[in-house]
C-alpha cells in the first residue's frame, strides 16, 4: 500500500469521524489558583491558550503503525487560516512522493510518483456533506482548538455554552451539546489550559483520539510539536504520528498545489472505498 495512500486514510477518516460532531468535550487546565475561576473562566483560558498565528510552517516526520507494521516518511506540515492545510510526504529527503491539500472547498490527494489525482469537493462525499462537516472542522483539529458545531472559531462568546466537570486526576472536561450520533472530548491539564486531547466517537464503538504534546509557545499561545491519531474500532488498529519540527510562522509558501495536465485524474468514491478496503 502506498504510503500517501495510507495517510489518506487515517486523515480521511478522521475527517468522516469528526464531520458528525454535534458535540464537544474539551478539558481546561487551570492556574494555581484555578478553583477560584468560574466554569466560564475555564473555557476562556483553553481558548486564549490555541495559537494565534495566522500561518503554521514545520518540518513533519509522519510514522504510521498498522498492525505489527510500521512506516516513517518525512515531508511538511503548512497551514494559512481559513485558508488551507497541506501534509508533504518527502521521501529520501529531497523527492515529494505525495501530498495532501485540504482548502476551504475541496480535498486534493496527489500522487507525484503514479503521476495521478483526485480532488473532491466535500458536498461530494456523502457522510461528510450529509453530516455538515468542512474545513474548519480539520482546522480546528489541526490547530489544537475547540470545535463547536456550526461555530467556525470558538471564540471567548461561545464560552458558556461549555459545561464544566472537573476530574478526580485533575483534569476539567468541558462538554458541549448532546446531539447527533457522535460525542466529543477535549482534554486538557489543569496547570496550563493545554489541549491534550481531543476523542470523537460513534455509538457503534468507532473513535477518533487525537492527542497532542511536546507543546512549544507560539506568541502568546502554544503549539504541540507531536500529534497522535488513533483510529479504534477498525479490523486492524491504525495509528498515525505527526512529530514536528523547526515550528514556524512564515507565508512564504504556495498555499495552492498546481496540478500538471500530465497527471491522471481518478474517481472519488473509486479512491476512498480502495484506500479504506487496503
Amino acid at each position: 500500500m502506498r504510503l500517501w495512500n495510507v495517510v489518506a486514510v487515517v486523515l480521511l477518516g478522521g475527517a468522516l469521524t469528526l464531520s458528525g460532531c454535534k458535540s464537544s468535550r474539551k478539558v481546561t487546565e487551570a492556574r494555581p489558583d484555578a478553583a477560584a475561576l468560574s466554569d466560564v473562566q475555564h473555557v476562556e483560558r483553553v481558548i486564549a491558550g490555541s495559537p494565534q498565528a495566522d500561518c503554521i510552517d514545520a518540518k513533519m516526520r509522519f510514522t504510521l503503525r498498522m498492525g505489527d507494521k510500521e512506516l516513517s516518511v518525512g515531508g511538511n506540515l503548512r497551514m494559512k487560516r481559513d485558508d488551507v492545510i497541506q501534509l508533504s510526504l518527502v521521501g529520501f529527503g529531497i523527492i515529494e512522493g505525495g501530498r495532501i491539500e485540504f482548502t476551504r472547498d475541496s480535498v486534493l490527494l496527489l500522487d507525484r510518483i503514479h503521476r495521478c489525482y483526485v480532488r473532491m469537493a466535500y458536498r461530494d462525499v456523502e457522510f461528510l456533506r450529509d453530516s455538515g462537516a468542512d474545513f474548519y472542522t480539520l482546522q480546528a483539529l489541526f490547530r489544537n482548538e475547540l470545535v463547536l458545531p456550526g461555530v467556525r472559531h470558538v471564540t471567548a462568546g461561545e464560552a458558556s455554552r461549555f459545561h464544566v466537570s472537573r476530574r478526580p486526576d485533575g483534569r476539567v472536561v468541558l462538554s458541549g451539546d448532546e446531539r447527533g450520533a457522535l460525542a466529543c472530548r477535549f482534554v486538557t491539564s489543569l496547570a496550563g489550559a493545554l489541549l491534550e486531547q481531543t476523542e470523537i466517537s460513534t455509538a457503534s464503538g468507532k473513535a477518533l483520539v487525537w492527542t497532542y504534546g511536546d507543546f512549544v509557545r507560539m506568541g502568546t499561545g502554544h503549539y504541540p510539536g507531536r500529534m497522535e491519531i488513533v483510529l479504534r474500532g477498525q479490523d486492524m488498529p491504525v495509528t498515525a504520528v505527526i512529530a514536528l519540527s523547526r515550528i514556524g510562522t512564515g507565508d512564504g509558501w504556495a498555499t495552492r498545489t498546481p496540478v500538471s495536465a500530465r497527471y491522471r485524474r481518478m474517481d472519488a468514491r473509486s479512491l476512498i472505498r480502495e484506500l479504506m478496503q487496503m
